[in-house]
């Protein structure tokens, strides 16, 4: 059952459980549409915090795009990209099924075939692609 408590935590697998549909939000994260303004102020800024240092980790560059209820991030490497994708966080396993796989640019969405990785250890499969 997914969890409607905010996690005092700011990572990603605090977030692992929560329900961003269906949860009331503080009130400053109102707005068109509630639970949307929540993932994106608040939840996203701890997804982008979080890619950027797995970036640095493996010595890549990092193009990250959030949407509404889910993510996107291109990582580079030596001319080698790997294209990282997170589904919509409502109604998916989207800590344990993130699916990324090669691209040639940061504007390839189409890429090779579709590899599936949990969240936790996305960083280590993007490392071996990009050192393939």
């Amino acid at each position: 059952m997914k969890s409607c408590v905010i996690p005092t935590e700011k990572t990603v697998a605090a977030f692992k459980d929560y329900d961003f549909e269906n949860c009331d939000v503080p009130e400053k994260y109102w707005g068109d549409y509630t639970n949307a303004n929540f993932f994106r102020k608040y939840f996203i800024p701890i997804v982008r915090k979080e890619l950027k240092a797995m970036a640095k980790a493996i010595g890549a560059t990092l193009k990250f795009e959030p949407n509404h209820f889910d993510w996107s991030a291109f990582f580079g490497k030596n001319g080698k990209y790997v294209y990282v994708h997170c589904d919509d966080a409502r109604w998916n396993d989207w800590y344990g099924q993130l699916y990324y796989r090669t691209a040639e640019s940061e504007k390839d969405y189409r890429g090779g075939l579709n590899n599936w990785t949990s969240y936790d250890k996305l960083q280590e499969r993007v490392a071996e692609m990009l050192d393939r």
